[in-house]
């Protein structure tokens, strides 16, 4: 009954005038924009209140630097119901304040149209990888009368361009054109230094990255071939040659296949820590096939921050391929501070240093030296 009277005074509205196609010039008035699937999408053309629906959906958002009192409701992964025991996403440890957030659906991904409408937004924004969801989309916004404006989520390593599109297009619609072109333009910098200081050059080892998340936390068997500080640093992925991955660039390989590949160095996602079983850490240390490789023999394994949770952190990944680079490169990365310069890229990104929060949120191993006992 709610929800049916909701939407009669929705309609009474519309037909009042409160939502109407006005001249463009007009502040209260409507416009038409393309979304990241190719969906025309008729939206206020001020909008004052929006919800926000996806995995991780409330990352761009923060990289965008909108006034979080303008976000009526979150997806149930950003909300406080979603309990968890350590959060890996620097955009909600920036912001804490999302938590207290009302959620707009029950379940990651999920919307319940009575908490949309009740909520107050003018926009609904649904993050994906793929046009999957747009049957969805349009049929929210039919029940609703809600406009529903699907972005692009995924991996800046595989899809740039999409996601520098997705970011102008949010930009535009909340007046944060300039930021949208700012943070381009910040990745653009980082990766054009990185690249800059092994140009030419070539690390000679195999790296593998283990115990990356999707889906779920992974032991050792998960992995990146796109991994972006191996691609940026002329770094061999020991799983390069991997070819189906995921839309965060996640593949899981067998045990056996890395033995074969046998790499120089072992990379350890820290996601990994919240795996059954321990995870990464715990296999090298446990398993007696996993003793032999010669990046444990050797004592090259080293961990990072995790590249995944809820989506791709490419802010983690930016700083991880610092640290990695100081490892692989050490007179090249000379002046760097891989822990400053971490919370220098998360101060752009999501407004607050927050290294030490998300270390403190994996035990305190980012950026060591693993050493296993014979």
């Amino acid at each position: 009954l709610l929800f049916t009277a909701l939407l009669a005074v929705f309609a009474v509205l519309i037909s009042a005038g409160c939502v109407t196609t006005n001249s463009p010039g007009d502040s209260e008035g409507m416009i038409t924009i393309t979304d990241a699937f190719g969906r025309e999408v008729s939206i206020p053309e001020n909008p004052e209140k929006i919800a926000v629906v996806g995995s991780g959906s409330m990352r761009y958002f923060v990289y965008l630097g909108i006034d979080l009192d303008d976000v009526c409701a979150v997806d149930y992964q950003d909300s406080k119901l979603n309990k968890q025991t350590f959060n890996l996403r620097p955009y909600s440890l920036a912001n804490p304040e999302i938590l207290e957030i009302p959620e707009v659906g029950a379940a990651k991904g999920v919307v319940d149209n009575e908490k949309l409408l009740m909520s107050g937004a003018e926009i609904l924004f649904m993050g994906g990888a793929s046009s999957s969801n747009a049957e969805v989309a349009n049929e929210i916004q039919e029940k609703t009368g809600i406009p529903v404006v699907m972005f692009y989520t995924g991996n800046y390593v595989t899809d740039a361009e999409k996601i520098q599109d997705t970011l102008l297009m949010l930009g535009e619609i909340l007046g944060k054109e300039q930021r949208a072109k700012d943070l381009i333009a910040y990745f653009d910098a980082v990766e054009a230094d990185l690249r800059k200081r092994v140009a030419g050059l070539s690390s000679g080892e195999s790296v593998y990255i283990g115990g990356v998340a999707y889906n779920g936390y992974h032991g050792l068997d998960g992995t990146d071939p796109t991994y972006y500080p191996f691609a940026v640093l002329n770094i061999k992925n020991a799983a390069g040659e991997v070819s189906s991955v995921s839309q965060t660039g996640y593949a899981q390989i067998s045990k056996e296949k890395l033995l074969e590949w046998d790499p120089d160095f072992i990379i350890v996602d820290l996601s990994t820590i919240q795996a059954a079983e321990g995870g990464a850490l715990v296999e090298l240390k446990n398993d007696p096939s996993y003793r032999e490789l010669t990046a444990v023999k050797n004592s090259m394994v080293y961990t990072v921050n995790p590249h995944t949770s809820m989506n791709v952190n490419h802010e983690t990944t930016l700083a991880n391929a610092y640290f990695i680079g100081k490892l692989l490169y050490p007179e090249q990365f000379e002046d760097i501070d891989p822990v400053k310069k971490a919370d220098e890229i998360y101060t752009f990104v999501v407004g607050e240093p927050v290294f030490d929060l998300l270390s403190a949120n994996v035990d305190n191993l980012s950026y060591q030296r693993v050493l296993f006992n014979r």
